[in-house]
């Protein structure tokens, strides 16, 4: 520890490390005299580390010697910012992220902060200007033969020069990182000094630019109202009132309180929304929106920039680098005030929080599954706190978590139990697919009772929409003379033939081969195939309705950017007669000229092995039955389905939530799973089988020497159970073997603790190399 002498000598600040520096997450360094008043907490430097210059940011200006390890201390070099890219909210979010997704900061702030906010400094490559550079290109050295036969030509750039030369030439800006990663062990360093020498590029050191904001203060005064449309605000109806009074009391408090809007689909969340957000608005404060998919984005955004005009910004995952750092700039200066975007946005850089919202909380889409496994409905939840404002989560079939929580009061429930206008609810009939194709040899897409439907539908100048969760023609093809399936060389799954790309596709990993008539274990032209997607949907469709104009809407429609926006938009405006679908579809679409759903299978989600299942199932079904009679015409639901008994399958027919919830909870604390327990999933991957078992089975001692120890075994019922490990359900995706064991426990804390000792136990034991540990909390799905 350092002495106070030294504490006198020299100001010490902790500073946050924006890459990964071996298992350390914040260093401390000196301040020198000359940066004194420049270095506060939230602002970018720039400070050694090894060799290297890496940009940080500071956590705490003041650090105190006695709580110092180590003499030799190294100063902060520069100060990027005049003023904080980090406030003390993200701050405080990012440390609670860290601890709560058992995540080093650098990850953690490598997730919060776009990429030019945490650009490092470093030497790049660039070509000289022309009159700098040599007039005759030079030759390539050419390699000599087995007797030295050939002799180069006057100074000619090596095999690696020459690479070098190419790829900057190619992309006129290339870090000397990037360059020694592409060409490791080649002499570049050596090759770039040579090159340097001949003018033929030029080396320059780099650094982050400044960050460009105003100082931010409260904005005391109201936003203009020039920049906001004028249009006439709906009137609200005695529920969506009774909601509002209830935010804009939290509100007006300044009081942190989760609110669960129930409303059911065409019951006027939006509505709530926005109005709430136009109160916040008005008393100086900033709103986050958060929308499950982009899909959503467009709709929600349209109406907030009709209410709030260009106080409006956007942030999702589908935007340009440049475009997300526009955006991202205009919140951080406070020109736009309502942020509104997927999953990333709960990270948006307003300042004074006054109301976020978080449309259908339930969707699985706010959990992150790459990199670190956080649920942006949780965070929103936890920035809520933070900030001390009111967070509403809206869903017509809100998470089991959700509703217990606030079944239990410690989220406050509002109601919206009617569609505006009184309008009724569509009717929902079940067609149970044993008795409809019982005798057939190949069992129709369409039931009888749909076929009917769909045709009296499209006479009467309506629109239906067709649901599978499934894309692509078959999902399945097996070899009817050996038995050999078609599966992915690189992933424990079947290949899907996509019929109209004439390809096989694994929808795991991306791998694609051209389909194939001749099977390639046998050689016989026996392949068949079986499981429907929406491609053949699509096709059976065609002929069923000739006339009809039909569109298909999946992630392989989708694919370019603007598509998504330009069908919707096309769907809306009548410019289709039927849209199929998969999960697409069923996700926040007002369009009032749809009459008609059908859902081709409702077993596709009911059976996958997730213990979610049967929620996962209840909520597609309410959700996409909610797209139908939205104007003027009652609509009606026709669910094709083998297990028609099912409870969530019923449940959802009678539009019934409530009793849904009741039979769920009690399997849910049967089995004990979430909302009764925490779950955390600890995964092991490598592509060799041996090291990611052994990975796994050295964790799993870990965790039983730790129940056994006095604090966890006297923890009685609270004390966590490990299952596992095992080979996780799918054993092999992208070439990556998995292993994984789950920890479950009543006591959120305890089950923690377990995790990070047995995590920091496993470390120490010098597990196999080459295997990534990935520890996901609170698991959406532990497939």
């Amino acid at each position: 520890m350092l002495n106070d002498e030294y504490s006198r000598k020299f100001r010490l600040a902790s500073v946050s490390l924006t890459v990964p520096v071996g298992r350390k997450n914040a260093l401390v360094y000196r301040v020198p005299d000359a940066l004194q008043t420049r270095v506060r907490a939230g602002v970018r430097v720039i400070v050694p580390v090894n060799s290297r210059k890496i940009t940080g940011i500071v956590e705490s200006p003041d650090v105190r010697a006695d709580t110092v390890e180590g003499k030799n201390l190294r100063d902060i070099l520069d100060v990027i910012d005049e003023v904080p890219v980090f406030t003390e909210d993200m701050r405080n979010l990012s440390e609670w992220m860290s601890s709560y997704y058992f995540s080093p900061r650098p990850a953690v702030l490598r997730t919060i902060l776009p990429q030019p906010a945490r650009r490092q400094s470093g030497l790049v490559v660039t070509l000289p200007s022309r009159k700098n550079r040599p007039r005759k290109a030079p030759a390539i050295e050419k390699e000599r033969d087995s007797d030295g036969g050939e002799t180069p030509s006057p100074a000619p750039l090596s095999r690696t020069e020459a690479d070098v030369l190419a790829h900057v030439t190619a992309k006129k800006r290339v870090a000397v990182r990037s360059l020694q990663r592409r060409l490791p062990g080649k002499g570049v360093k050596e090759a770039l000094e040579r090159l340097q020498a001949r003018a033929l590029i030029k080396v320059t050191e780099s650094f982050p630019r400044p960050w460009k904001v105003a100082l931010p203060g409260d904005r005391s005064e109201p936003p203009d109202p020039a920049s906001a449309s004028e249009t006439v605000r709906p009137r609200l109806t005695e529920a969506q009132q009774a909601a509002c009074d209830d935010i804009r009391g939290a509100f007006d408090a300044r009081r942190f309180e989760v609110f669960l809007l129930h409303g059911v689909t065409g019951s006027g969340k939006t509505e709530v929304y926005l109005t709430a957000a136009e109160y916040a608005l008005r008393h100086g404060k900033s709103v986050v929106f958060l929308v499950p998919e982009i899909a959503l984005t467009h709709q929600l955004l349209a109406q907030a920039q009709e209410r709030f005009g260009g106080q409006v910004g956007v942030l999702h995952s589908a935007m340009t680098e440049k475009q997300r750092w526009e955006e991202w700039t205009r919140i951080a200066r406070q020109e736009a005030v309502v942020a509104v975007g997927a999953r990333s946005a709960v990270f948006a850089p307003v300042h004074n929080l006054g109301l976020i919202v978080v449309d259908e909380e339930h969707d699985a889409a706010y959990k992150q599954e790459e990199g670190i496994r956080y649920n942006a409905r949780d965070l929103a939840v936890v920035r809520g706190k933070i900030a001390a404002c009111p967070v509403v989560l809206g869903s017509a079939t809100p998470a089991l978590e959700s509703y217990t929580h606030a079944r239990t009061r410690q989220y406050t429930a509002l109601s919206l139990p009617e569609r505006i206008a009184a309008r009724p609810l569509p009717k929902v009939e079940v067609i149970d697919l044993r008795k409809e194709f019982r005798g057939a040899d190949i069992a129709p897409i369409f039931s009888a009772r749909l076929k009917a439907a769909l045709s009296a539908t499209h006479r009467a100048g309506k629109q239906s929409v067709l649901f599978l969760n499934r894309r692509g023609y078959v999902t399945y093809v097996q070899c009817r003379a050996c038995g050999e399936p078609l599966s992915c060389p690189h992933c424990s799954v079947s290949l899907t033939l996509h019929r109209q790309r004439r390809q096989l596709c694994c929808h795991y990993c991306g791998y694609t081969r051209r389909s194939v008539r001749v099977c390639p274990a046998c050689r016989e032209p026996a392949l068949d195939g079986s499981g429907i997607g929406t491609e053949q949907v699509e096709a059976a469709l065609t002929h069923l309705l000739p006339d009809a104009r039909i569109a298909r809407l999946d992630r392989d429609t989708v694919r370019r950017r603007g598509s998504l926006a330009k069908l919707l938009r096309a769907w809306r405006a009548h410019e289709f007669d039927v849209l199929i679908g998969t999960q697409l579809v069923a996700k926040g679409h007002d369009v009032p000229g749809v009459t008609l759903v059908g859902v081709i299978l409702a077993d596709v989600t009911l059976n996958r092995p997730d213990f979610r299942a049967a929620e996962r199932t209840f909520q597609l079904l309410t959700q996409v039955a909610g797209r139908a009679g939205r104007g003027e015409d009652l609509g009606t639901v026709i669910v094709q389905t083998y297990a028609p008994r099912h409870y969530s399958i019923r449940c959802a027919a009678r539009h019934d939530y409530a009793g849904f919830a009741a039979q769920e909870q009690r399997h849910r604390k049967q089995l004990g799973y979430p909302p009764f327990t925490r779950l955390i999933n600890v995964r092991f991957e490598a592509r060799d089988a041996e090291r990611v078992e052994a990975a796994a089975r050295v964790f799993a001692a870990a965790l039983d020497r730790l129940l056994q120890s006095d604090e966890f075994s006297s923890a009685g019922s609270r004390r966590p159970l490990v299952l596992g490990p095992a080979p996780a359900p799918i054993e092999r995706i992208k070439g990556q073997v998995r292993w994984q064991l789950l920890v479950k426990g009543p006591h959120r804390q305890l089950a923690h603790d377990l995790i990070g000792r047995a995590r920091d136990a496993f470390e120490r034991a010098n597990p196999p190399r080459g295997v990534r540990l990935i520890i996901d909390t609170d698991p959406y799905s532990v497939v």
